[in-house]
C-alpha cells in the first residue's frame, strides 16, 4: 500500500514536472530574444543607412502625398487646397480628420503619420522617415511572429530576406498605395494568431482579429489575403482548428468581435466597392493578366522599382526598358519548394514545421491566384499581397534543412555550410539591386512623376499667397498641398469633357502640364500644344531632372 502511494506521488510529480517543461519549451528564452533583438537592429541600420539618401530623392509622388496631405490638414487645422475625389473627413476637436482617402482606401496610414507630423513638422523627409519607422516595426513583429511559431533559424532566415527585399525596401519608404499600413496589419496580425495560438489567451484572439480588419480597413483588397491565407489554414489545420473551436468557442467570437470593430469603417462601404469592381469601367482588362504576370515577375526578381524609376512612374512602358540588377527571392522560392518536396518524400522529419511549409506554399500559391482574379489588381501595391509569405516558406524549409539528422560530422558542417552560403548570395544579389535601383534614382533625382524638380518647384512658390497654380493632369495637386502653403491651388480636369475650356489669361495663374510621355489624361498635352500652335505670348518653362530630361512644364501669361 505505501508502495503504491509513493508511486502515485512519483508519477504526479513526474507528470507537474512534464507539464512545467512543455511550458518552459512554449516560453521565450531570453538569450534567443536577444539575438533577434540585435539582429533586427542591424538591419535596422542597414536599411536606415540605405534609405538616407531617399528622404530628398526621388520627388514627391502623388499618392505618397495624398495620405500626408490629409494628415498635414489635422495636424496644422488648415486645408489647402481640394482632396481626391471621394475623400471622406469628421470634425475631430475642430478639424478635418481623414477617414477615407477614396471608397476602398481607408485613412489608417494618415493616422500613422499624425504623430510625426505634429512632434517634427509636415515635410517629406519626416513623411519618409515616418514610413521608413512603421516598416520596420512591422519587421519586428514578423520576426518575432516567426521565432514562435517556427524558431530562431527560420526567423533570422526569413527577417534578413524580407528586410532587403527590394520591393519591401522601397515600399517601406516611397510608400504609395498604403503599402506600409497593409505590411503593418499583416506582421501584426501574424505574430499575434500565433501567441493565441500557443497560449490560448482571448485577448490575443481579438487583437489579431482587429489588426485583420484594420488591414481590411487600410484597402479592401486585404480580403485577397485573408481568404487565401483563411482557405489554407483550413485545408491544413483543419482538425486542430475544430477541436480548438470546440473547447474554446468564445476564440473565434473574440476574433470576429475584434475584426468587425477594426474593419468597420469600410464595411459600411462594401456595397459601393462591389458596385465599382462589378460594374465599374476596367481600361486594362484586355492586357490585364499579362501586366498582373509581367509585375509578379518583377517583383520577384527585384526589377520592379527600378524599372519604374527607369520610366517616371510610367506603368506601361516598365517592361520595355531594362531590368538592371536583378535578386532571387523567385529563384530561392522555388528551390525551397523543390527541397521540400524532396525531404517529404523521403521520409518525415518534422511533422508540425512540415504541416507549417504546406500551409504557407498553399497560402502563397491562392493569395496569388487571388491577386490575378481580382479586377484591376495590376501594380506592385496588389501583388506584393503575398508577402511575407514567401519569406516565411524559404526561413521554414531552412529550418527543416538545419535541423535534418545528418549522417556525420563532416555532413552536417557541410550542410550548414551550403545554406549560410546560399542566405549569403541571396541578401547580396538584393542588395545589389537595392543598391542599382538607388544609384539609378541619384542620377535622376527622379525621372518624369517622381522628379525632385517638381519639390524644386515648390519650394519656390510655397509662400506665394497672390499665385493660382493649375494643375492640367493627374500628378500634381496632392503634392502642391503637401509642400506648398500660400497658393490657392486648382485640378479643374476632373471636370473636362470633350470640349476643353479656354484657361484664363491672368499673369498670377501658372498651369503645370506634363510632356506626352508622362501624361495620364492628354487634356495638358492638348493645351500645350494649342498654346505652342496659336503664337500666343505665352511663358513655357521647362523643369528638368539631373540629366537634363524634361519633367513638366509651366505655363504663364504675361501681364496685360
Amino acid at each position: 500500500m505505501r508502495y503504491a502511494k509513493e508511486s502515485a506521488i512519483s508519477a504526479r510529480a513526474g507528470d507537474s514536472h512534464r507539464v512545467i517543461s512543455n511550458l518552459s519549451a512554449k516560453s521565450p528564452r531570453p538569450r534567443e530574444l536577444s539575438l533577434l533583438l540585435a539582429v533586427w537592429f542591424l538591419l535596422a541600420i542597414v536599411m536606415m543607412s540605405l534609405a538616407k539618401q531617399n528622404l530628398s530623392v526621388p520627388g514627391l509622388y502623388y499618392d505618397e502625398a495624398v495620405f500626408a496631405g490629409m494628415a498635414k490638414d489635422f495636424v496644422t487645422g488648415q486645408v489647402h487646397g481640394e482632396h481626391m475625389p471621394d475623400s471622406q473627413t469628421v470634425k475631430l476637436l475642430g478639424r478635418a480628420f481623414p477617414v477615407f482617402i477614396q471608397t476602398y482606401l481607408g485613412a489608417l496610414k494618415s493616422w500613422m503619420l499624425i504623430p510625426a507630423f505634429k512632434l517634427f513638422g509636415s515635410n517629406m523627409p519626416v513623411l519618409r522617415s515616418a514610413e521608413l519607422f512603421w516598416g520596420l516595426i512591422a519587421l519586428l513583429f514578423f520576426m518575432l511572429g516567426t521565432w514562435r511559431w517556427l524558431g530562431l533559424t527560420a526567423a533570422l532566415s526569413a527577417g534578413p530576406l524580407l528586410a532587403l527585399d527590394p520591393v519591401y525596401f522601397f515600399l517601406g519608404v516611397l510608400d504609395w498605395g498604403a503599402a506600409v499600413p497593409s505590411f503593418l496589419c499583416r506582421c501584426v496580425a501574424f505574430y499575434l494568431a500565433v501567441l493565441w495560438w500557443r497560449n490560448r489567451q482571448g485577448r490575443y484572439a481579438f487583437l489579431a482579429g482587429a489588426f485583420a480588419g484594420l488591414g481590411f480597413f487600410n484597402k479592401a483588397d486585404f480580403a485577397v489575403f485573408l481568404i487565401g491565407v483563411g482557405i489554407a489554414g483550413i485545408c491544413c489545420y483543419s482538425k486542430q482548428l475544430l477541436a480548438l473551436f470546440r473547447a474554446r468557442p468564445w476564440a473565434a467570437a473574440l476574433c470576429g468581435l475584434g475584426f468587425l470593430l477594426g474593419a468597420e469603417p469600410m464595411l459600411f462601404k462594401l456595397p459601393r466597392i462591389l458596385m465599382l469592381t462589378t460594374s465599374g469601367p476596367h481600361p486594362n482588362a484586355p492586357g490585364e493578366f499579362k501586366v498582373k504576370l509581367q509585375t509578379m515577375l518583377s517583383m520577384y526578381d527585384g526589377s520592379h522599382f527600378y524599372r519604374l524609376m527607369n520610366v517616371g512612374g510610367v506603368f506601361e512602358r516598365m517592361y520595355e526598358v531594362p531590368a538592371g540588377a536583378r535578386a532571387g527571392l523567385g529563384l530561392g522560392l522555388i528551390i525551397s519548394c523543390v527541397v521540400f518536396v524532396a525531404m517529404k518524400t523521403r521520409r518525415q522529419q518534422n511533422e508540425s514545421k512540415e504541416r507549417a511549409v504546406a500551409f504557407l506554399i498553399l497560402a502563397t500559391a491562392l493569395v496569388t491566384l487571388g491577386v490575378m482574379v481580382l479586377p484591376d489588381a495590376v501594380r506592385i501595391h496588389h501583388a506584393v499581397l503575398v508577402f511575407p509569405l514567401p519569406q516565411l516558406i524559404v526561413g521554414a524549409v531552412v529550418t527543416l534543412f538545419w535541423e535534418k539528422l545528418p549522417r556525420s560530422a563532416i555532413f552536417e558542417l557541410l550542410k550548414r555550410a551550403i545554406i549560410c552560403a546560399a542566405i549569403l548570395l541571396l541578401l547580396f544579389s538584393q542588395l545589389r539591386a537595392i543598391s542599382e535601383t538607388e544609384r539609378l534614382i541619384f542620377e535622376t533625382g527622379g525621372r518624369g512623376k517622381w522628379s525632385q524638380s517638381l519639390n524644386v518647384f515648390c519650394r519656390e512658390i510655397r509662400s506665394r499667397s497672390d499665385l493660382t497654380i493649375v494643375s492640367l493632369d493627374w500628378g500634381f495637386n496632392e503634392q502642391l498641398m503637401f509642400l506648398t502653403d500660400g497658393p490657392r491651388l486648382m485640378e479643374p480636369f476632373w471636370n473636362f469633357n470633350q470640349t476643353l475650356p479656354p484657361l484664363p489669361a491672368d499673369a498670377h495663374y501658372i498651369y503645370l502640364v506634363h510632356p506626352p510621355q508622362y501624361s495620364g489624361l492628354k487634356y495638358d498635352v492638348a493645351y500645350l500644344n494649342a498654346v505652342q500652335i496659336s503664337g500666343r505670348n505665352v511663358e513655357i518653362q521647362p523643369y528638368l531632372d539631373r540629366q537634363n530630361e524634361i519633367a513638366f512644364y509651366t505655363l504663364r501669361f504675361p501681364p496685360q
